[in-house]
């Protein structure tokens, strides 16, 4: 017995994975091992099995025939949490030392007293924020400080690192995703249904019309400029949305589960953290079409390492780490 194919190859604990192997066995027969640790067998074939990865340190995978004794052995790429006890609602941020920023968003209108945080490399935590109600979006922008969104107030905070905090833009609506586009200008999405361009003399205008999201908009800028734009709303199946420089709105892709941070990797594909067809986790364009990168929980954000090295994903209360320089698996 030896193991094909393991879908896809990189995972978070409690993302579902497809296990390929090489000849037809009895699936009632079948166990499955991920780290030392037992996984849960969701669904078998005779040479497909689909398990939940469980928490565990190692990346080895052995599959096992019970009435054979025949065993296979693999590896999956997996992703750590190196965070806990946090309240993230969209992509982190990196900054050039390599520390992630993350939020702690807290339910409408609660004060918590912090509400962003840094984890540094080491995995150490440390509260960096305080005084922003619900800060949801981050981003940093070309002047190299950190804007921060509160879609309590509606406005958008400016931070240099050595957290000298000042008012950026106000009257945003219930702002929540944001982005800078090359020429610095900055878009902040209220969820309410329009997306604000703020241009870099402080002006404020409406870019574009879009549905209300129940919960965000997430915004990505593409090399041209381009805006991409997810937020969920209560349909089982979300849009995609790309618009142009000049404002001008289509729908990229229509078929995603609670589609929520976007972005680029290191290549520059178009990444999407959602649900489709069942399956959770980072989805990457392909042609057009979503195909599962990093199977997980459901994931609210994820950001690179500036140097490419590094993935970080978020759910609602953890952040998680891949090491993308280690051996493929």
């Amino acid at each position: 017995m030896r193991i094909e194919e393991v879908a896809p190859p990189t995972a978070l604990p409690d993302g579902l994975i497809r296990i390929r192997i090489d000849e037809p066995h009895d699936p009632v027969g079948l166990s499955v091992m991920v780290g030392g640790e037992e996984a849960e067998v969701l669904g078998a074939s005779s040479t497909v099995i689909t398990v939940k990865v469980p928490v565990t340190d190692g990346d080895e995978i052995e599959v096992t025939d019970k009435q054979t004794a025949q065993s296979a052995q693999g590896r999956l790429k997996l992703g750590r949490v190196v965070s806990s006890e946090l309240h993230p609602v969209a992509n982190p941020v990196v900054d050039a030392s390599g520390n992630v920023f993350v939020t702690f968003s807290g339910t409408r209108g609660e004060k918590v007293a912090f509400g962003v945080f840094l984890v540094d490399q080491e995995g150490e935590t440390q509260p960096f924020l305080a005084d922003i109600t619900n800060p949801t979006g981050l981003a940093i922008g070309p002047d190299d400080c950190l804007y921060v969104t509160s879609r309590h107030s509606g406005e958008v905070f400016r931070s240099t690192f050595d957290k000298q905090v000042e008012k950026y833009a106000e009257g945003l609506g219930l702002a929540t995703g944001l982005a800078f586009d090359s020429q610095g200008n900055l878009f902040v999405g209220d969820r309410g249904g329009n997306i604000y361009r703020v241009e870099r003399d402080g002006q404020v205008e409406v870019f574009c019309e879009l549905e209300p999201s129940v919960s965000a908009f997430h915004i990505a800028v593409d090399r041209d400029d381009c805006l991409y734009v997810t937020g969920p709303t209560l349909a089982t199946q979300d849009s995609l949305y790309r618009v142009s420089p000049d404002g001008s709105v289509e729908t990229y892709f229509r078929g995603l589960g609670r589609p929520q941070g976007i972005g680029f990797d290191p290549s520059g594909r178009l990444q999407v953290a959602a649900s489709f067809r069942g399956r959770k986790g980072l989805y990457t364009f392909v042609d057009g079409m979503p195909q599962l990168t990093v199977a997980g929980p459901m994931l609210v954000g994820f950001v690179y390492s500036r140097d490419g090295g590094h993935l970080f994903c978020v759910d609602n209360s953890s952040l998680y780490r891949v090491d993308l320089n280690g051996s493929e698996p």
